[in-house]
């Protein structure tokens, strides 16, 4: 080998380790920052026909794509986890604990416990402005805490769209790195750093969506959610978009693109949580004080009564006077199928606005009941023709006179008419009755009507005290215009019915309606939601095992060790040294040569 070669070759064995100690002290560098995998150099000999004529150096990075490809899964899960725990958390903390005291079962307790002491001293006006102010603090409980849910709701469609935005901004930077990686390995240079951003921003990217990160053939990472929608392919990203109606979408020109939460193309990352929350938790929440609200209010002014016994001939059933039902109010017959000797219900729900039917089963929450909407503005011969065509030809039904109507067996022995009763809401203060409108819906009197959609949806947030009773709180006890001083009727009837009346509730959530008190439900309700948010924190808890552990292993095998990372300064600082060397020698050599000519 000439002199020249040799001095060709160790240059190039100097540059190759001035470019290793480069990189390893670039690794000592950034050892502490986020996504920075350790980076290696590799010397290939370059050859010529005369032999080795020098070295070409390849960067590479400590990488293992299996174990990320589980973290991002992981990150995906327990972002999607931690959306729903915060919100379940402060669910939870808004409606307290039934131990020290929740404001909803606290307020429902004392606004009764007023109500029977004014039972027992229905002359003292002291009482009966007690009453008032309980009902008052027990209605503005439910406001409060309706807004409050209301105000989750905004901070989660906030977050939804801010986790949109976030999305679409990520989807363009893999795309915009997946440009560059393809364009630095065309020119030869080092594209790990540019891998290192990738692989950061698909790991961000993951935290909103559960993605499928595949490594193609040209350098590029395709990128798909695990529901099966390409967010970015190659040089090109999927946008996304929150439409009006809240749903996300893929963004298209004419605004129709897929609901990704809807079809099941995003199933985890907090977007797919917070969606949850929106459309689901938080509306169970409203629902069940909603709920709260209707029993509170219909517990006071509703009365129940039952028909009277009536026969056609052979035929027996029962007749009752309609007159009084107002909108929402019901009918309900109970009868026995003699063929497989079980007793059924229908419940008939009075309507004054045809476009509000047809109703469905669910509309009450009875879940033995059959329920059919009744339009009672045509008259009540119309209102006995459509309870007929409900019950079909196994029954006789007619208005035998003014607003009575009739329901008998249709005289085939199929059926056997067990009883028919109203359920009326009291619309007057002093009506007569005992029962009164306590709560209203704002001005209105609430009767579960469905004219203009459910009376009942967001019922916690309208209702108040009646303003007469405001006014003059002895309508607590004077139920008509001749009531005596001292009468117990009627606060030992509000009293009675706020402590044993039984309405059907449910908590939502895949759970049954069941019959039970309001103050039993309220204590439910928050002991449901304390459940769901103590359940919801030992998912995060076991899920942050998971991620931790994961994270652990994805640093064992990308995380640099600065350690190691001495050790090979130290060793190219000896190499460096000995190429050093040889080119020294091989100057004065070469010095020498040109001296003795």
């Amino acid at each position: 080998m000439g002199l020249s070669a040799s001095v060709g070759i160790a240059a190039s064995g100097l540059k190759v380790t001035q470019a290793a100690t480069s990189l390893v002290s670039a690794n000592i560098a950034a050892a502490s920052t986020d996504g920075y995998t350790e980076k290696t150099i590799s010397a290939q000999g370059i050859y010529a026909s005369t032999g080795l004529v020098g070295f070409t150096t390849t960067v590479s990075r400590a990488f293992d794509q299996e174990v990320f490809d589980q973290l991002t899964t992981s990150t995906a899960t327990a972002s999607y986890l931690d959306a729903k725990n915060t919100y379940l958390e402060q669910i939870d903390s808004l409606l307290g604990s039934t131990e020290s005291g929740a404001a909803l079962p606290t307020a429902i307790s004392a606004f009764s416990t007023d109500m029977q002491t004014l039972a027992s001293q229905p002359d003292s006006t002291a009482a009966q402005i007690e009453v008032v102010n309980s009902a008052t603090v027990l209605a503005q409980t439910l406001n409060s805490l309706s807004s409050s849910v209301t105000d989750l709701s905004n901070s989660v469609s906030t977050s939804i769209s801010e986790g949109v935005d976030q999305v679409n901004t990520l989807t363009q930077q893999i795309s915009d790195l997946n440009k560059q990686i393809v364009l630095a390995q065309s020119q030869n240079a080092d594209t790990t750093g540019l891998q290192d951003a990738r692989d950061q921003a698909i790991l961000s990217l993951s935290n909103y969506v559960g993605v499928d990160a595949q490594p193609m053939s040209d350098g590029t990472v395709r990128v798909t959610t695990t529901g099966g929608l390409t967010l970015v392919d190659n040089a090109q990203a999927t946008q996304l978009t929150l439409g009006g109606d809240g749903k996300i979408r893929v963004a298209s020109s004419t605004g129709t693109g897929a609901d990704v939460i809807g079809t099941g193309l995003v199933t985890s990352g907090s977007l797919a949580g917070l969606v949850e929350v929106r459309d689901t938790i938080l509306p169970q929440v409203q629902d069940q004080l909603d709920q709260v609200a209707a029993g509170l209010a219909s517990a006071l002014s509703d009365t129940t009564t039952a028909g009277t016994a009536a026969t056609s001939g052979t035929q027996a059933g029962y007749s009752i006077d309609a007159s009084d039902l107002s909108s929402g109010n019901t009918l309900t017959l109970t009868y026995t199928d003699t063929a497989t000797n079980t007793q059924k219900t229908v419940t008939f729900v009075a309507v004054n606005n045809a476009s509000a039917l047809p109703l469905s089963n669910s509309d009450t929450l009875d879940p033995n009941d059959t329920v059919y909407g009744i339009d009672f503005s045509g008259g009540w011969a119309s209102v006995a023709s459509q309870i007929q065509t409900a019950l079909g030809t196994n029954f006789s039904v007619s208005n035998t006179s003014g607003s009575t109507i009739r329901i008998l067996d249709g005289g085939t022995s199929a059926v056997t008419v067990d009883g028919l009763s109203k359920t009326v809401t009291a619309t007057a203060e002093q009506g007569g009755q005992a029962a009164v409108a306590v709560f209203t819906d704002g001005s209105d009197y609430y009767t579960g009507s469905f004219d203009g959609g459910s009376q009942l949806e967001g019922l916690a947030s309208r209702i108040q005290v009646n303003s007469k009773i405001t006014t003059d709180p002895s309508l607590l006890v004077d139920y008509s215009t001749s009531t005596e001083t001292g009468d117990t009727t009627r606060p030992t009837a509000l009293a009675d019915a706020l402590s044993d009346t039984k309405v059907y509730t449910s908590l939502g959530g895949g759970l049954g309606a069941k019959q039970t008190t309001i103050t039993s439900y309220a204590n439910s309700m928050v002991s449901y939601w304390a459940g769901q948010a103590s359940t919801q924190q030992t998912l995060v808890d076991n899920q942050s095992v998971i991620q931790t552990n994961l994270t652990s292993r994805m640093n064992d095998a990308s995380a640099v060790n600065t350690d190691t990372e001495l050790t090979k300064l130290i060793q190219l600082q000896s190499y460096y040294s000995a190429n050093a060397q040889v080119l020294s020698t091989l100057r004065n050599m070469l010095d020498t040569l040109v001296n003795s000519i």
